[in-house]
C-alpha cells in the first residue's frame, strides 16, 4: 500500500480536506465519501476484465483505473476527489451520473467520454495505474483491494510526482495552451499543481 511521505501531501492538506491517514494504507475520508488509492503494477494489461472480476464480487464499489502517467502524487487525486465530493453536499446535478467516468473525466481535463478513454487506456500494452476504490463502509474497500492484490504488485512509486509525469501531462492534454511558456508550471510545483486541479474543476463545464 502507498506510504504517505512529507513531500507528497503535508499536514494542512490533510486538515483542510478531511482526510484521515490511518497506518501506511491511504484511507481518503471526505464526509460520506471514503476511498482507497493504490499504485499497481498489474501481471496482464486486460484492466477490463480485472474490473469485471471486481465487479462480480461488489457492484456497490466504484473502481477507477488511472494510468499512473497521468497522476500527479497523491494531492492530484485527492484533489479531484474533493471536487467530487463537494458536489455531492451541495446537491449539484451533473450529467454524469457515474462517479468512475466523472473521475476520468476531470483527471483527463475534458467532457468528452471517448477521448477520457482514448487518454487513460490508449497505451494498450500499459500495465502500471493507480487505482481508487470508492465506496462504503471501509472493510468494502479493504476487501475489495485484498482481492485486487491477486492480480498485480502494489508499487507507491506510480502514485508520486515526477518531471516526467509532470512534462507528459503538460505535452499531452495541455500543449496548444503554453507552447513556449510551460517552463512557468513547470517551475513551481504549487502553481502546477493548482492549475491540474483548477482545469479538473471545470472539464464538465
Amino acid at each position: 500500500m502507498y506510504q504517505l511521505r512529507p513531500k507528497d501531501i503535508s499536514q494542512d492538506v490533510i486538515n483542510s480536506r478531511g482526510e484521515e491517514i490511518l497506518d501506511t494504507e491511504v484511507l481518503i475520508k471526505m464526509d460520506t465519501l471514503e476511498a482507497i488509492v493504490a499504485g499497481f503494477s498489474f501481471f496482464d494489461t486486460d484492466v477490463r476484465n480485472i474490473y469485471d472480476n471486481l465487479k462480480s464480487k461488489d457492484k456497490t464499489i466504484n473502481i477507477i483505473f488511472v494510468n499512473s502517467k497521468l497522476v500527479y502524487g497523491l494531492d492530484h487525486i485527492l484533489g479531484i476527489l474533493k471536487i467530487i465530493n463537494e458536489e455531492d453536499q451541495r446537491n449539484i446535478k451533473s450529467n454524469v451520473k457515474n462517479v468512475e467516468i466523472e473521475f476520468l473525466l476531470r483527471i483527463c481535463y475534458t467532457n468528452q467520454i471517448k477521448y477520457a478513454l482514448k487518454s487513460n487506456f490508449g497505451d494498450s500494452k500499459n500495465k502500471t495505474f493507480v487505482v481508487v476504490l470508492i465506496s462504503k463502509p471501509e472493510s468494502k474497500l479493504r476487501n475489495t483491494l485484498g482481492f485486487l492484490s491477486s492480480f498485480g504488485i502494489e508499487d507507491s512509486n506510480l502514485i508520486r510526482p515526477d518531471i516526467t509525469k509532470k512534462n507528459y501531462i503538460l505535452d499531452y492534454f495541455f500543449k496548444d495552451k503554453f507552447k513556449g511558456n510551460s517552463h512557468m508550471l513547470l517551475n513551481n510545483e504549487e502553481k502546477y499543481l493548482k492549475f491540474l486541479i483548477e482545469k479538473a474543476a471545470i472539464s464538465l463545464n
